[in-house]
């Protein structure tokens, strides 16, 4: 059974204790350095494929002029990291997981889009049109903007495909993911701290199983992170808001602060690095909490523990509700069966289409704390990037504006509609311009590259009435419905999925929710990655209900996760 601890010594709001980092800059430079020799020797091997003669001509992508897709520079979502930015312990663990289908070969091959250049002209000319700068930024939705992000985080807890390509047909089982799917947060703790200690604090006394998680300082620039109660006048200048950094061996300007965490995905934009600190906070707040109890077995296996179990509740019965709707989660686990340790391979459908559906949610502007008001997306990205690190103390962000807390903000901050719609903040910045096109087209050609089902395929597969050509259309410009219209109109028989989920969203639920096909990829393949899994909270003997501090007895949503981690008050 899950140890249950008691609300009076689990409160938010405890006095901070020092982490003391174990770990000396110099010992963690010469691991960074095996790392990146280790990482570029693992990507020949795992890059290095012999051509099949059988297969379709090579499509060339389209030329790149944009400064975020050129090589050595910290990648934007949705285009390859470079192989150096991952620890070392990525390629030294054999990979047992693979990527693989939702849908059979034969609906498959009956509804794709033929792998062939005038589909690539078309899907070019579709995300360009879902990126077009003169749409605006679209409306929002009825969910916490917050939302966006955690789903980053999460996607970055469970997929990561560093070797397939856009340019020529890939079989999805033939692909590694690099993550496991578990929702088992190696993300954060990678290893464990015998086998990654770069990531862990020690204790200096106490119990010597009472690991923390190690904590970055922020850079000094005035008030900023939560007013709490206070309200504006509530700030400080916060001084441990952000992630452990170390300046890389591999950059000659040494200015680049690389993030010492498990996976570098979540460095890439101010919100989810934010998030992932607050993940660590998380974690130490319980291992507080059990010292303080008392607690007599290993500290750190029983806090990772329960924060994993809090965090997979909080993505089923918070997250994947709001997303997928209560109904979608319910039915996915009445029917979804999964044996502990069966064979599971992550679907594409899923990976690769239906839970990209959080791109279309990024707003362009962003209510961060009482002092950055109206920071635009450019902006998230820029001050998670040298020369803005370590993450300035005026940047620190409030989640009382991303998520419900309890707390009062002038602004809520809300996700923009699912719908096929990008926000065009990058395209603002210097040398980004037809970024947002660029990353919706990438979309689009890897769902052809992995010979994805159409839209239409996958409802064909659950049994679920497909969308009308009439539904696909309702709504857009005359040009992007024209577009769908030419070449005899083979983007409304054969959508391409990830639109087709997007359209289905929009059309079908107002863009607060994903519809039929979209929600019951989303949600059976969450839940069937937690039945499958033994130490999910799904199977914990007799049942698990959470025992953490929360606004509802018995319930825990991302909401409590972060006023429990402390990064809700000042």
């Amino acid at each position: 059974m899950e140890t249950r601890m008691p609300d009076d010594i689990l409160t938010p709001a405890r006095p901070k204790i020092p982490v003391t980092p174990v770990v000396q800059d110099l010992k963690i430079e010469k691991q960074l350095k095996t790392f990146s020799v280790q990482s570029r020797n693992a990507a020949l091997k795992l890059i290095a494929r012999k051509p099949d003669p059988a297969a379709p001509p090579p499509i060339p992508e389209r030329k790149i002029s944009i400064e975020a897709l050129r090589p050595q520079v910290k990648r934007f979502h949705g285009a390859k990291l470079l192989l150096a930015y991952f620890p070392g312990s990525l390629w030294r663990t054999p990979c047992a997981d693979k990527f693989g289908y939702l849908t059979s070969k034969a609906i498959r091959d009956a509804t794709k889009l033929p792998f062939d250049l005038a589909t690539q002209t078309l899907l070019g000319k579709l995300g360009d049109f879902m990126a077009d700068p003169s749409r605006g930024a679209g409306t929002d939705s009825n969910i916490p903007a917050g939302y966006t992000y955690f789903g980053q985080f999460v996607d970055h807890d469970i997929t990561l495909d560093i070797s397939s390509t856009l340019e020529t047909p890939v079989d999805a089982t033939t692909i590694n993911n690099m993550r496991t799917p578990s929702l088992d947060l190696d993300s954060v703790y990678a290893r464990g701290p015998a086998l990654d200690a770069f990531l862990y604090a020690f204790p200096q006394s106490g119990p010597p199983t009472a690991v923390k998680m190690q904590l970055g300082s922020n850079k000094p620039s005035g008030n900023g992170g939560p007013g709490g109660a206070g309200g504006f006048g509530g700030m400080q200048v916060q001084r441990d808001f952000d992630l452990p950094r170390v300046v890389n061996p591999l950059d000659p300007a040494l200015t680049t602060n690389t993030a010492i965490i498990g996976d570098p995905r979540n460095d890439e934009n101010l919100i989810v690095s934010q998030f992932h600190h607050t993940m660590l906070k998380f974690h130490n707040q319980v291992v507080d909490g059990l010292v303080a109890i008392g607690f007599s077995g290993d500290i750190f296996v029983e806090a990772k523990k329960v924060v994993t179990h809090h965090y997979q509740w909080a993505v089923v019965h918070d997250y994947l509700a709001r997303v997928c709707g209560n109904a979608a989660v319910t039915a996915a686990l009445t029917n979804v069966t999964a044996a502990p340790n069966s064979a599971f391979a992550m679907p594409v459908e899923f990976a690769v289409a239906a839970y990209r559906f959080g791109h279309s949610m990024i707003r362009d502007v962003y209510w961060v704390n009482f002092v950055q008001i109206g920071a635009s997306l450019g902006d998230v990205f820029s001050f998670a990037r040298a020369p803005n690190l370590p993450v300035l103390s005026n940047w620190v962000v409030d989640f009382n504006a991303f998520f419900t807390t309890g707390f009062s903000v002038p602004v809520n901050n809300k996700a923009k509609k699912i719908d096929s719609v990008m926000a065009p903040g990058l395209d603002t910045l210097p040398g980004f311009t037809g970024l947002m096109a660029m990353l919706a087209t990438r979309n689009l050609r890897r769902g052809l590259s992995l010979g994805l089902p159409s839209g239409q395929g996958v409802a064909q597969h659950y049994g679920i009435p497909a969308m009308s050509a009439a539904q696909i259309k309702q709504g857009l410009p005359a040009g992007e419905a024209a577009l769908l219209d030419s070449n005899g109109g083979i983007l409304l028989s054969k959508t391409p999925l990830w639109y087709y989920v997007l359209r289905e969203a929009m059309v079908l639920n107002g863009g607060n929710q994903l519809g039929p096909v979209g929600g019951r990829i989303v949600a059976e393949t969450f839940v069937r990655m937690l039945k499958r899994n033994p130490d999910s909270f799904l199977n914990v003997s007799g049942g698990f209900t959470p025992g953490l501090p929360s606004a509802v007895a018995g319930d825990f949503t991302v909401a409590d996760l972060v006023n429990f981690a402390g990064v809700t008050v000042p």
